[in-house]
């Protein structure tokens, strides 16, 4: 479904990401994880067309994505959920669910997918006329969330969804992006928290300092040792 191959992604002279090539199948979910500074968020980035590369290619079902704009994209159905929620603190929840489908037509389908929204998370039914910026770190987090499925996508990309979260909101939040899954979505995560993504999803690639350092399924990375030692404290 998602190919990168050979990527190249410069910061100025900053040399972001290394020749890094990666797939997603359909249906799959995949982690994307490191420390600080590895390259992440700007993999996503540059997936979903904020960044574009220097050289190398990126393909969504076989065409080429990388130097489309970032609306283009989302049109293709390959939705980014960036770190830090930004939600439009003015806007209603509700009006900021239906920025998520700015590009839909179909008013129908739309609302049922606000419904699925609201069924998964309830409190943004109770919220829908309150200011995004009056909600906790929590709610603004399964806001970002709704409003990313308001997109209807294919491929989701998650950037860091549990930080800063309480264990408890944490706990929610994975399992929300679970019953995304099953409901058919195919899923990039990228997380911090190494041993939640890795218990979340089918395979994972490490990225160290652009590099792509490992690879496998995730529940083979979770025995190794590197991983272990650099990325789960043990």
């Amino acid at each position: 479904m998602l190919k990168l191959s050979n990527v190249d992604v410069f910061y100025g002279k900053v040399h972001a990401l290394k020749s890094i090539s990666l797939h997603i199948d359909e249906g799959e979910m995949v982690a994307l994880i490191g420390a600080n500074g590895a390259g992440k968020s700007t993999t996503l980035k540059t997936i979903s067309g904020m960044l574009h590369p220097f050289s190398g290619e990126i393909t969504f079902c076989r065409k080429r994505i990388d130097g489309l704009s970032p609306e283009k994209i989302v049109r293709q159905q390959v939705v980014h959920c960036p770190e830090g929620r930004r939600v439009f603190p003015e806007m209603t929840v509700k009006e900021n669910l239906e920025m998520g489908a700015f590009t839909r037509k179909d008013k129908a389908d739309t609302l049922k997918d606000m419904k699925i929204v609201f069924d998964l998370f309830p409190i943004l039914e109770e919220r829908n006329k309150l200011p995004a910026g009056s909600l906790s770190g929590g709610e603004q987090q399964m806001l970002a969330i709704g409003r990313s499925m308001m997109s209807s996508p294919r491929l989701l990309m998650f950037d860091e969804p549990s930080l800063g979260l309480a264990p408890i909101l944490v706990e929610r939040v994975a399992d929300a992006i679970k019953e995304l899954h099953k409901r058919g979505t195919t899923i990039l995560l990228v997380e911090q928290n190494a041993e939640m993504a890795l218990t979340m999803t089918n395979r994972a690639y490490v990225l160290e300092t652009g590099n792509i350092a490992l690879e496998g399924q995730s529940k083979d990375l979770l025995k190794n040792e590197h991983v272990r030692m650099a990325y789960l404290g043990s």
